[in-house]
This record gives structure tokens, sequence and C-alpha cells, in this order.
């Protein structure tokens, strides 16, 4: 053997590299400000002059960083005003439907505060662009339906509403009004009338012997 073979066989030892950060704290920072930098400008300027560039700016982030989770500023600024929405939590041992009232009324407060506000903004620019539409409807309804679904499916389980029970009407038919007011303001927006809205709905569909032992029975009058 060469000695320029011998010494090809000395190669040089491979530096260890040091284990790669997940990097997931800093992420997640990022993204705790891009949402911040989109509820402030929101209030600020209101959506239709909002952009992706001026979140990204306010935040200290790129517009690559900000894309990377949303694909439209309705979407950035829906999952903004979600981070201080109440979602329906789960109770041990408590009625589903009262879980379902308890998450009414604090929707209804909710709409009628700061960030309902806000999200008329949304809605109503979702009427004219189909992309905000689609966002709002995504972002916004879809996983607040679905937890309301899952207390009615729940109800159905314990008994408390009969197994037919058209989960999506009752959907529409118990928040539906809440919207309605929201959106239109012809009337006030209360706890008070949410629960009117639910004890006429529930009335309706609940088992008979729980809706009489529970009280969720038609209501009488008017909010």
């Amino acid at each position: 053997m060469t000695a320029r073979a011998r010494a090809a066989l000395h190669v040089a030892p491979v530096a260890r590299a040091r284990p790669r950060s997940l990097g997931r704290p800093r992420s997640e920072a990022s993204r705790a400000r891009i949402l911040l930098a989109a509820r402030e400008l929101l209030e600020e300027r209101g959506l239709r002059a909002l952009t992706i560039e001026a979140i990204a700016e306010r935040a200290g982030a790129s517009k690559v960083t900000v894309y990377r989770w949303w694909t439209h500023k309705a979407a950035v600024v829906l999952d903004a005003v979600a981070a201080e929405t109440p979602r329906i939590t789960y109770r041990e041992c408590a009625s589903p439907l009262e879980s379902l009232l308890a998450q009414m009324r604090s929707f209804t407060r909710f709409l009628t505060g700061r960030h309902g506000r806000l999200l008329v903004e949304v809605v109503a620019e979702g009427v004219l662009d189909a992309a905000v539409g689609e966002a709002y409807r995504e972002h916004w309804v879809k996983p607040r339906r679905d937890d309301a679904r899952r207390l009615l499916e729940r109800a159905i389980e314990v008994g408390e509403l009969a197994a037919g029970v058209d989960k999506d009407a009752a959907l529409d038919a118990l928040f539906g009004p809440l919207y309605y007011r929201f959106l239109v303001q012809h009337a006030p927006l209360t706890p008070a009338f949410a629960e009117t809205i639910f004890r006429t709905v529930i009335g309706g569909i609940a088992v008979p012997e729980v809706a009489a032992r529970l009280g969720f029975t038609a209501a009488r009058g008017s909010d």
C-alpha cells in the first residue's frame, strides 16, 4: 500500500452535530404575536383595510410565516377573535342540555362584547367576498357547531333527547335567533333571550319526562 493510500485511510473524525431544536416554543410565540397583531389592527383599521403585510410587520414576522398557518387575512382575524371566545366545556355528571344552555348564555355575552363587534365586520365582508365567507364558516362556524353537536349527541346518549332528533335543525333553531339579533339588532340580545330560545326549542324536542324534570318547557311570552 502506498503512502498516499495509507494517508487516505486516516480520515478526520466527523464533528458530531448538535441536537436540532424543534423550535416549537418559538413557533408558538410567533403565532401568538401574529394573532395579537391581527386583533389590534382589526380594531384600528377594520377588516377591509387590513393586510397580511401589515399583520406581519406589526408582529415582527415575515409574510411567509403568516401564510404558513393561514391562507387569508380573514382566517387570521377569525382565529385571533376565536382565541378569546368561550368554547363548550364538558362537565362530568352534568346534564348535556344544561351545558348547552350555559354555552348559549356565554356565547351571547361574547357577541354583545367588544370582540363580537369585530366579528360583525367579518360576517358583513363575507357576504361580498367569497374567500372571507369561506374562512368564516371554516374557522368560526364549524368548530362551534361541532362542539354544540357533540352536546346534542351526548344528550341523546343519556336519554335527554330522542334518538331521532334532527341535530342540524336543532342547532339552527337554537343559535340562528342569536345571530339574527346580533346582526339585525332589531331587539336586544341578552342571556335571558338565549334562555327563552333554548327553552322554546328544547321544550319541543326533549323527552317529556326529562323536559318536565329539568324545567325545559316551552317558554311563554317574550324576552
